[in-house]
Formats: structure tokens, sequence, C-alpha cells
């Protein structure tokens, strides 16, 4: 039941009325019990322990080439934490103080910052030795530039933009039928401008989403009432890259030959050497090619063909490199066939967590279970080695209600003992959270209906002085954990790692 606000209200606003009932009860609970909140980490993924496959993970692989994916690519994001050596520039812009823009352009030239990838008008302004006077309208040109989302901001000084980029490698590809770019609000005809005219006359599809109101949930108070504006209204916010699932659907609609999307985020710059293209088709390939097989098993359950669906079960399977192993004592080892090839797949290769799975069994019954977990999608997130000083996400073996749970853990929901135990030590966050995703197109848009992902983030801000909490989810954790989904976690190479997250990783071209 909702509480201090109308069904009207929320469908005024374009939002989901199920969604927002989720995220109320979440939150009301959530921040009477902030522990709760915490993922509690039973251990790491590694490839010691199969919980992180070798990036040739299986021993066997066709011919074929990469197909029937679409591009996917977050670019919805402002460049804030990109251009944060530009905050005071564009606040003296905004305050029009003559005397703090001038300390700022010396500032600016002492850091050298004429050397850094900037867009046009904030090039012009910084090469100038000397800082002219700013009119009002050159101050909202620069500060217009300051605000882009950074797809739409060069790579490197005198380069593409990321969405340039972006197209280009795409271009490169084998296997990718369209794209898709997520951009905000009312911008993606400008996203489209941008793209028009560089883009080959026999390119695939170029499509541009947006990260509208659908996307959102509402700002509530402490209490778990609606917050709402001095003019009594609701106030809607953001609820996470999450929420970029509710696109899939969108993409199956205008795609439909294609099966998966390839994710890749809009910063991550790899170019199309020789090396980078092969490891990213070997990537998809691979996906590919243990889709298919969950596909051929799919429609023998769902013809009661179990005998084929466990030969092919054990096909894969064995086809897998060092998938994780079978716990001593596991009820798995009183199966037999049909039933142990098909279940020991689900857990060994796609991490289904043994309790769930035997829960399942008692509710369902075994040919009704398996039918409904080999339903869920295949998604492959490919994991990137730690360097030794990388210290971010990372997947692991996680104690939920619903038992251990494999999941692409971010930050927000690590404890600090976890993560001074977990994520700090290279040698157990051997791997950090994905940079290319390939994940199947669900049928449904059900499959990842927030009832079934209990991974949510409490966001905690304060508005108009007031302190707000909303429901936000985050799009690795949704798709990349394996009560959602059946789950591989790959190591690629870190040749396929080049993010640039301050303008200072743009100053030189790549190589």
């Amino acid at each position: 039941m909702l509480k201090g606000m109308s069904v009207a209200e929320i469908r005024d606003l374009n939002l989901d009325v199920h969604d927002i009932q989720i995220h109320q009860q979440r939150i009301t609970e959530g921040v009477k019990n902030r522990d709760d909140l915490f993922i509690p980490v039973e251990d790491t993924c590694r490839l010691e322990n199969g919980g992180i496959l070798p990036p040739r993970y299986l021993h066997q692989i066709h011919r074929d080439k990469a197909q029937g994916f679409a591009a996917f690519v977050p670019a919805a994001g402002a460049a804030s934490r990109y251009f944060k050596p530009l905050m005071d520039l564009r606040q003296a812009l905004e305050e029009g103080d003559q005397e703090k823009i001038e300390a700022q352009h010396r500032s600016l030239r002492q850091q050298d910052a004429s050397s850094w990838p900037l867009p046009l008008h904030l090039t012009q302004f910084i090469t100038q030795e000397r800082c002219p006077r700013i009119s009002a309208e050159e101050a909202k040109d620069i500060i217009t530039e300051i605000d882009l989302p950074k797809a739409l901001l060069p790579c490197w000084k005198d380069g593409p933009t990321f969405l340039q980029m972006k197209q280009q490698e795409h271009e490169k590809i084998h296997g990718i039928m369209a794209e898709y770019y997520v951009a905000p609000l009312e911008q993606s005809g400008l996203f489209a401008e941008h793209l028009a005219g560089k883009t080959p006359e026999d390119a695939h599809p170029l499509y541009f989403l947006e990260q509208g109101e659908q996307l959102s949930t509402l700002r509530f108070r402490p209490d778990g009432m609606p917050y709402r504006t001095p003019e009594g209204k609701l106030s809607i916010v953001p609820a996470g890259h999450g929420m970029l699932v509710k696109l899939f659907q969108d993409v199956r609609q205008k795609t439909p030959t294609a099966h998966s999307l390839f994710i890749r985020n809009i910063d991550n710059v790899n170019g199309w050497s020789r090396e980078v293209q092969d490891e990213t088709e070997l990537f998809l390939v691979q996906h590919q090619m243990v889709l298919a097989t969950v596909r051929r098993i799919r429609q023998s359950l769902h013809s009661d063909d179990l005998t084929t669906a466990a030969q092919l079960a054990d096909e894969l399977l064995q086809n897998m490199v060092n998938p994780r192993p079978i716990p001593t004592g596991s009820w798995l080892k009183e199966l037999e066939r049909p039933w142990l090839p098909l279940w020991k797949l689900l857990v060994q290769g796609f991490h289904c967590p043994e309790s769930h799975a035997l829960r399942m069994r008692r509710n369902h019954q075994d040919k009704r279970a398996l039918k409904e977990l080999y339903d869920r999608p295949v998604n492959t997130l490919g994991q990137v080695p730690n360097s030794g000083k990388d210290i971010g996400g990372t997947p692991v073996f996680a104690h939920t209600k619903d038992g251990e749970v494999s999941i692409c853990l971010e930050l927000p929901h690590v404890s600090a003992v976890d993560r001074k135990r977990f994520l700090e030590d290279p040698t157990k966050a051997t791997h950090f959270n994905p940079v290319f995703v390939a994940a199947e197109i669900p049928e449904h848009s059900r499959a990842y209906d927030l009832e079934n992902c209990p991974f949510w983030i409490l966001a905690e801000k304060t508005m108009h002085g007031e302190p707000v909490v909303y429901h936000e989810i985050v799009l690795y954790e949704v798709i990349g954990n394996s009560l959602t989904a059946n789950v591989l976690y790959p190591e690629i190479s870190r040749k396929l790692f080049h993010p640039h997250k301050t303008l200072l990783d743009g100053v030189k071209p790549m190589s």
C-alpha cells in the first residue's frame, strides 16, 4: 500500500506504481535497519576457486564468428567527476565574478590545462595568455560545455569524442548488428546530430534511448513518507543505472533478431587494434556458444525431452574450463540422470545458489524448477585482473537471506570490515567488476522485476536543507547476480580496460 501519495500522482509522473510501492517499503525498513543493507561477503570469486573463469573458458570453440549482438552504451551521465578541476571556474562564471575568473585562468594555465582534451570554448579560453573579459553569453557557452555528458567530450586533445570513438570501435567488431546509446532526457536529438555525417552509409543502425522518467523514483523523507517540494509536489530523482534494464525491451522491439546486448561504458576507450578485436570477439563468441546451448536446453525442457536436455548440459559443463567444484556433502551427489547434469550445470557453471536450487525443487519439483531456472537470462560479465592497486567492486560469494549468492558487488554494499578483509587485499580481490558485459535480452520485462532482485542501495542526500533518501539500483548487481540470472565471470585482458576518469587520462592519444 502506498503511503502519503496517490496512484494518480505517480502515474502523472510516468513512474511505475509497482516499483514505487517496493521502493517505499524497502526504504521504510532500510532506514530502521541500516546494517542489513550491507551484504556480508563469504569469499571473493577467483580463478583458483572456480568463481572466475579464464579468458578462454571453453575447451572447444566454434570457428563461427560472433553475430546477433546489439551494442548498448550507458552514456547519459554528466561529467562532474571528469570535469572536477573546472568546477571552481564554473562557479566563478556563474557568479560573473571577473576577478575569480582571472584567478582560475591563471591556475589552469599553471596546470598546463591547454594540453587537456577540452571542447571548443574552454580551449579558446584557456589557451589565451591573458584572461579575456567574459561576456554573459560567453560564460553561458563555457558552462554549457562543462555540463555536457561525457559522451560528447573529446577522448583526447583534438581527438574524436567518446561517442564518435565508440561508434568507430563498434564498426570494427564482428557480430554487432545495431547500436544503442542511452542519452540524457531530451538530449537524444543532440546525440544523433553529433554523429550525423560521421557514420558510414553501410553502418548498422544507430538508436538513441533516453534516461527518462520511467527510470526514476521519488525522494522520500527518512520516515518513509514521500518528500514534497514547497509547492506540495512529489520530487522525482534518477534511480540508478540499474534501471537501464527497463530499456532492454526497447532493444528487443527495435532489433528483434538480436539475442544479446554488448554493454560497455562510454569512457572505456579501446581502439581497434587486431589484438583488441580478437579478444573482444573471443568474449562474444564464447557467450554466444553458451547461450545457444542453454536455449537448446530450454527447448528440450519445455518439450519434456529430459534426455536431450541432460546430454546438452553435460556437454556444456564438460567443455567449461575449471568450473566451480561441488562442495563436500552436497545434495547434488545424490542425484542420478537426467537430473544430475542439469542441476550441476546450474550450480557449477552458472553459480546458482544450492540453497535456492533446493528450495525451488521442494516448491516445484525438479522439472518445473529446472524450467524456471534455465529460463533466466544468460549474462557474461568480464572481469579485469587487479594490478595490485585497484580497489572497487568485485564478484563475490555473498551471504543473503536466500543463502549464498554470487554477485558483482559494489562498494556501497560492503561493510568497512569486509572492505578491509577482502576488497583492500589484492590477493583476495584479484579482479574487479565488469568492463565488458554480454547480456541476453530477456523475452519479458519481468525477468528483472524488483521482487526478483533484492539488491538495492539507500541513497542519502539533502534537499532544500532537509534530509532525503531514495531507492537506487546498480546495473551490474542487477544483471550480475546468480538469483536473477545464469551468470559467468570470465577474466578479460587488462588491454581491454582504458577508462578515462579524469581529464589527464586523455592528455596523450592512444598509441
